[in-house]
């Protein structure tokens, strides 16, 4: 008896370890389930990388080939719009070829032949009124009265047309004018060309960029870029988002941007465009979207080109 009685105790501790009773189990499983929930609906951050851009910027041009007089502006220098940055010396060739063009020989022409034309219709119309005076005495015929109509007419529209090119000539000229003004200053207009030219800012904003070859005394070729004058505040981050994450993002959401080369600092910024074309990619290839942010730089320290890291936490 005893035996069997040791061999059924034996039995329940084997039972019991290779079937944990379900009551123990049951409790565990709810728990387990509530602690995921939340982790499946919380959401996931979004980072990727980007640089930094003048939202505005524009480049200023050496008109003709010159030789450059004085040099006023410098990188990082704060200018208003038609500040002067530099002065250049105009060549002899250029300074006649613009007193050419700001000649009013063109106009004084075209004046002279529509004081003709007036006059030519003045008298036609007198000898129009004399030979309705003369038909009526049968002293002139028919025939040379509408000769002379004709002739009045063909006046007319010479007057008609001499009297639009002069008016398309005056405006061209003002027009010439003011560009000499704009690129010489005020000592220029009609027959007039100073011997220096000017290089205005083109904008209100920061000397960003200037040609390292400008400087005193040299001379460079036409067309040749002196200056990029761009706005600082704010400035604007453009960022190439994988299509998942594009799809995430929205217009004005928050963000935190920091860069390597200002380390220990937050800045804050915030989405402002989100294209709906992708840049150019091969078919197999996922699609990626050139995202633009917006950040304040009123103390400046940011610049063009830096790469910053961007974090974008989205909205439950």
């Amino acid at each position: 008896m005893r035996f069997f009685a040791s061999l059924a105790a034996a039995g329940c501790l084997v039972a019991a370890a290779a079937f944990p009773c379900a009551a123990q189990d049951k409790p565990a499983a709810p728990a387990a389930e509530q602690a995921a929930t939340p982790a499946s609906f919380r959401p996931t951050e979004i980072n990727f990388s980007g640089k930094l851009y003048s939202p505005v910027k524009l480049s200023v041009f050496l008109p003709y080939n010159a030789k450059i007089a004085t040099l006023s502006g410098h990188i990082g220098q704060k200018v208003k719009k038609n500040d002067v940055l530099a002065t250049y010396e105009i060549p002899l060739e250029t300074r006649m070829d613009e007193k050419t063009k700001l000649s009013p020989a063109n106009i004084k022409e075209l004046e002279h032949k529509l004081a003709e034309a007036d006059k030519e219709i003045d008298r036609l119309t007198a000898k129009s009124k004399e030979l309705a005076a003369m038909s009526q005495r049968n002293m002139a015929s028919q025939q040379s009265i509408t000769m002379n109509a004709k002739e009045i007419e063909v006046f007319r529209k010479d007057k008609i047309s001499i009297t639009e090119q002069l008016a398309l000539t005056r405006e061209l000229l003002n027009d010439r004018v003011e560009l000499a003004e704009d690129r010489f200053g005020k000592g220029a207009g009609i027959g007039k060309v100073p011997k220096d030219g000017i290089i205005k800012a083109p904008i209100d904003g920061f000397v960003m960029w200037m040609n390292p070859e400008l400087r005193n005394g040299v001379k460079l070729a036409k067309e040749a870029e002196l200056f990029q004058v761009g706005t600082l505040d704010p400035m604007i981050i453009r960022a190439q988002v994988h299509e998942i994450e594009a799809q995430k993002l929205k217009e004005n959401m928050a963000a935190t941007v920091t860069f390597d080369s200002i380390p220990g600092k937050k800045f804050a910024a915030s989405v402002s465009r989100i294209p709906w074309a992708p840049m150019p990619a091969a078919l197999q290839q996922p699609s990626y979207y050139e995202v633009e942010l917006t950040i304040p730089n009123p103390g400046l320290e940011l610049k063009e080109g830096l790469k910053g890291q961007i974090i974008i936490q989205p909205e439950k």
